[in-house]
């Protein structure tokens, strides 16, 4: 009959015991090796874990404000970007209206008319533009395109040109269209929100604006000119050529007032900036004393785990020689 003794009872409970103790403190330091950070933040922090919750929660802060900001930057460039896009054919074919105009060139004028169809339809196109999932023209509006279809905006311009019964009630009536809030373009063509988009807060309680819509005055201004160099052949009235210089003139204007637009968003843009600089400064500063308290070398963690697992594997050796102990192997 075979048997193990007291001794060896005992030996394999306390080896049981220490293999148990290695594997516990062999997954702690696994997940330190991995993480970099210390899993017993009590004795870490020699018992002030308020104060490391603390700062990790500083750390977080700081990580969210730079976030939105990210996001608040990359919607002013994407704004500038598209803002810069739409002005250069609206100088141009300002310029040319005004040139063919002068020298009474109506071939011109009605390949302009075509070119500005054109055009429109691109602007509308880009003022579309969503960026992050975000209408990016659509103000506090942003789950849908701002803008309708340019077809009917041109539809709309061509019967105020057709019913008009001269040049000064053509342009009364573009003016109520594109500004009263009565007008078409109000209640039929824009298609946002009343407000601007939420400003982008740089610090707790300091908002900036680096937003546009497309129900802007300046970009309301180069369309209505715009519109008025596409349609002015549906014109019935005798002088159609002072509307197509209003229009040409409205053009051109455009690049002036929509400059000191992308002027105003460039300034939130350098604020925007000076905050992520102030901010990744105040994070290193955070991460360093959350670390300083908290963080495990890694390069450390992975050698002990090394040896460790070494430990153990020669504590499951020895187990597994102590559990074969009998008198029968002892007296062989």
């Amino acid at each position: 009959m075979s048997s193990i003794s007291a001794p060896s009872i005992l030996s394999f409970s306390r080896l049981s015991r220490i293999v148990t103790d290695i594997k516990a403190r062999a997954d702690i330091t696994r997940t330190e090796a991995t993480t970099g950070r210390r899993e017993d933040i009590t004795a870490a922090t020699n018992g002030d874990v308020g104060g490391a919750h603390l700062l990790k929660k500083a750390v977080d802060d700081v990580k969210a404000y730079k976030s939105l900001l990210t996001l608040g930057q990359n919607r002013a460039q994407r704004t500038q970007s598209v803002l810069g896009g739409i002005v250069g054919g609206s100088v141009r074919l300002g310029t040319e209206a005004l040139s063919a105009l002068g020298r009474g060139d109506q071939q011109a004028l009605d390949a302009i008319a075509i070119d500005a169809r054109s055009t429109i339809h691109g602007i509308f196109g880009t003022l579309n533009t969503v960026e992050a999932g975000r209408a990016l023209f659509g103000g506090d509006v942003t789950d849908r395109p701002p803008l309708a279809s340019a077809d009917l905006l041109l539809a709309d311009i061509e019967a105020i040109m057709a019913g008009a019964v001269d040049a000064a009630d053509a342009q009364a009536q573009i003016d109520f269209y594109f500004n009263d809030p009565a007008g078409g373009f109000a209640t039929s063509i824009y298609l946002g929100g009343a407000n601007k988009a939420p400003p982008v807060e740089i610090a707790p309680g300091v908002r900036i604006d680096v937003s546009a819509t497309a129900a802007d005055q300046p970009i309301k201004d180069m369309i209505s000119g715009l519109a008025a160099l596409a349609t002015h052949g549906s014109a019935t009235f005798a002088d159609a050529s002072v509307v197509i210089d209003a229009g040409a003139k409205s053009a051109l204007s455009a690049d002036t007032s929509i400059t000191i637009m992308r002027s105003a968003i460039g300034v939130g843009e350098a604020r925007i900036s000076d905050a992520m600089s102030r901010y990744d400064a105040e994070e290193a500063v955070l991460t360093g004393l959350f670390n300083d308290r908290t963080a495990r070398d890694q390069f450390e963690a992975a050698s002990e785990l090394k040896l460790l697992e070494s430990q153990l594997e020669a504590s499951y050796l020895l187990t597994s020689r102590l559990a074969r102990l009998s008198l029968a192997n002892f007296i062989r």
